[in-house]
């Protein structure tokens, strides 16, 4: 038998082990290099121009101008309270709640015929108060049916009976009827005592 024609043995042993030991020593030599490289030289910074600010300031001196303030005037009163509250003005505007229209002479002719019931008003406090006389004006609010919503009495004469006395009497009567809504008129009356 020719033994040149026999196949070696298969396994390749060695070959492996070779492939190994190259890469070991090429990744132990990347490694050695990693660790004993130089380290690169930092950027060259331009150095900074340093200019003389002069003598140093002393700490104990002062800086600028001395000031000099005013001498003291005297107080312009005293203080205000502020323990009492503001006094506040309100400014009423009266605006006419009522745009309806009425024979305002027939409503006063209406208030004169009925004026027995307020003479006699006057005449009961003029009993409590013998120097009680003046004017008195009535401002009426009437409705569509010819009754009053209401009644403010203006007057001088200091008695609040006569005013509350007036004011019902003059509820109760039945005036002429106004148009398109409330309307307001006027009445004025005249109160002295009889002689």
């Amino acid at each position: 038998m020719n033994d040149s024609l026999t196949p070696p043995p298969s396994g390749g042993g060695n070959a492996k082990y070779a492939a190994i030991g190259l890469l070991l020593l090429l990744g132990g030599g990347g490694g050695i290099y990693a660790l004993t490289r130089p380290e690169p030289a930092p950027p060259v910074r331009p150095t900074p121009v340093v200019r003389d600010a002069g003598p140093p300031i002393a700490t104990n001196s002062s800086v600028g101008a001395v000031i000099e303030l005013p001498p003291e005037v005297p107080d312009a009163g005293p203080a205000p309270d502020v323990s009492t509250a503001p006094h506040i003005r309100y400014v009423t505007r009266y605006v006419n709640e009522c745009s309806g229209t009425v024979d305002i002479a027939a409503v006063q002719r209406t208030a004169q015929n009925n004026y027995g019931a307020l003479r006699a008003c006057y005449e009961r406090e003029l009993r409590a108060n013998p120097s009680l006389r003046g004017a008195l004006t009535a401002q009426l609010k009437v409705n569509s049916t010819g009754h009053l919503d209401r009644v403010q009495v203006v007057t001088r004469m200091s008695s609040a009976s006569l005013v509350n006395c007036v004011k019902s009497a003059l509820m109760r009567v039945t005036y002429p009827a106004s148009r398109g809504g409330c309307a307001v008129a006027e009445v004025r009356f005249n109160f002295t005592p009889r002689e």
